[in-house]
Order: C-alpha cells, then structure tokens, then sequence
C-alpha cells in the first residue's frame, strides 16, 4: 500500500559525508553522537572507528535507521562503561501520524491500514496521556532487536514467523504535547500530525507508544519521526537543558574537528564515572589489593561515610581514586570490604 516518510526537521547533517582519516588515536572516554537519519548506529560506529584512529569503539542503546539525535559511543577503555550508560534516563521528540498504520509502526514500514483521522478525533489524547506517564506496562514493537529463544523478533517476522511479544515494565516521566495537532494527507488518506516529549526509562518503545495510542483513539497510527534528545548528561536538543552535561555532535562537526588536526571531544574516563557514580578516595594499599583480586576491607571512616550517604548497598557501585587523582577503579562495598568490579587502569 506503499510507504510512509519521515518529517525532514528531524534530520542533522552527516550521512553522506565522506569521512577523514585520524592520525593519532582519540583518547580513551565516551563521545555522543548526533545520529542523522539514514543510517544505522553500527554504520555510526564505523564512521567514529575512522574518526578516532582505532577500531575499539561501540556505542550504548541502538537507534534505528529511521531515528536521529544522541547515540552515546565508548572509545578506548571508555566501551567498557557503555553497560552503565544503557540504563539512562532517554528525552525523545516524536511525531505521531494518526490515522495510518504501517508493519514496522514507523514512517519506514509499509502501509498497512488507513482508518483516516480528524482533528476531533485527537480531542480526547490529554486524558489519555496521563494513562501512559509513570509506570506502566507496555508490550514492545514486533520490529525490533529484541531476541525471542535467540532470534531477532524483527528477523522473525521478516521470516513470515508469527511474533507475540510479552508486556513488559516501563516507566515514562514525562509525556506532552509541545504544539498543536495538524491536519494532512498520507497515501490519499487524511491524517492528523502530533509532536509528543517524552521521557522515559530504558527499554521504552516509542514506536509502541504511538502505535497504542491511536489504537486508543480508534484510529491507527504509526511515528512519522523520531528524535532522541537526551541520554543521562549527553545532549543534542541544541538548547540547554537542566542536568545535561555534554553536548553531542554530529558526524559534520567531527569530520571538520578530524580535518583541522584537532582532538575529538571525547569526556574522559574520570569525568564520565564522577557523573555516573559517588567517588570515593582510598589509599594506594586498597587499590594494589582490588588489582590482585583481593577485598580489602573498608576503612571506618569511609564506612561511615557511605552509612551518612545511605548508598552501602552490594547494588551500588562507587568510583575510586586516589587523593587529588582521577578514578581508577570501580568497586562495590559488601559486608563491610571492598569488592572490585571493573578496572580503568591502562594496561
């Protein structure tokens, strides 16, 4: 029935550049990418390999083709904090085409049911916005990475496999409508465009999100965009927002970085964990002792420190350095010692 096509304002600049070499390797740290549409996250990634001088590069939370804005990236030693970044808070900004359904329940699938829409037909999507914010159930897109007993779901329905996916928990902070719905055509059938903000957890599926709520108002839809504006502290909204740390760039902005000879922006190491965890100084005897793979026991000073924080919990994870130095190791308070997680140190 043919295929739906994202809105143009979503897109940065990047997918088609012709990408420069380094020649000297980027420094260890996370990186944010402002993703453009067109591409996949791993085509991002190869992009950076070329852009940091070194093929150790991954990224954190998978953005589809289809979507653009911040897709967090670990360089060097920085891949092995990406497990901590996935579970961030995300801000998206979407557009809900009402009216129209498609397979993939985005602007790339194609068209499978066209119930139409009026501007009357969104007068009840306040009241049912609220439904949505906090935590709630939510059964996730067919079309998606997910695995089902070790298979892509997405390859599975590809397949002609039959997929049920199982509801699963998800919190959204925030839900609004920044503007006013606007009426359209799609594939000769009318329809009622709507931006939505949302924040949300981890493992949230915006694409569901649309796609249960026209179904909600009895009229199908499906995301005519998709633009993630936020992960934890990396920012690509172009205006500033309260708690966003470091802006990301997009892959324009880092080509002509590349080109000019200059450093990539990447956020060190230490500057990354002082965001994600509490720090804590210890004296080199702990340090030496967490790298042996012993558990030193925790002085009482710091125990009372972390009993004053209420953060003594196996669960949690502190970032410890030295004194007036940066955080070299990542470790665990259990049972009153020290229990080390992950090691920063170069090797």
């Amino acid at each position: 029935m043919g295929t739906a096509k994202a809105a143009p304002d979503f897109c940065p600049a990047g997918a088609e550049l012709d990408i420069p070499r380094a020649i000297k390797t980027a420094p260890d740290g996370v990186l944010a990418v402002d993703k453009p549409l067109g591409v996949t996250s791993h085509d991002v990634v190869a992009r950076l390999r070329r852009l940091a001088g070194t093929r150790k590069v991954g990224h954190a939370g998978t953005l589809d083709p289809a979507a653009s804005g911040v897709l967090v990236a670990g360089i060097g030693r920085g891949t092995k904090l990406l497990q901590y970044l996935q579970g961030q808070r995300k801000t998206y900004a979407t557009r809900v085409c009402f009216g129209v359904e498609t397979d993939s329940e985005d602007a790339e699938g194609t068209i499978t049911a066209t119930r139409g829409a009026t501007l009357a037909d969104l007068d009840n999507l306040e009241s049912l916005l609220s439904g949505w914010r906090g935590q709630v159930m939510q059964v996730p897109s067919a079309f998606s990475a997910l695995k089902i007993r070790g298979r892509r779901a997405a390859d599975r329905i590809r397949a002609g496999e039959a997929v049920r996916m199982e509801p699963r928990p998800i919190t959204i902070y925030e839900l609004c409508t920044p503007g006013e719905p606007k009426a359209g055509e799609l594939a000769g059938t009318p329809v009622v465009y709507q931006d939505l903000t949302v924040t949300c957890s981890a493992g949230t599926y915006i694409r569901a999100l649309g796609r249960d709520l026209g179904n909600q108002l009895g009229v199908g839809a499906h995301l005519a965009a998709l633009r993630r504006l936020l992960v934890g502290s990396f920012d690509a909204s172009g205006t500033t927002i309260a708690n966003a740390s470091f802006p990301a760039f997009s892959l324009q902005e880092l080509s002509q970085m590349v080109a000019a000879g200059e450093e990539l922006p990447v956020v060190s190491l230490d500057n990354i964990c002082r965001e994600l965890f509490p720090s804590c100084q210890v004296t080199p005897e702990v340090l030496t002792a967490l790298g042996y793979g012993q558990r030193p026991e925790i002085s009482t000073e710091t125990l009372g420190d972390l009993a004053k924080e209420q953060l003594d919990t196996p669960a949690r994870i502190y970032g410890l350095h030295l004194p007036g130095e940066k955080i070299s190791l990542l470790a665990s308070p259990v049972e009153g010692k020290w229990r080390s997680v992950l090691s920063l140190q170069s090797r």
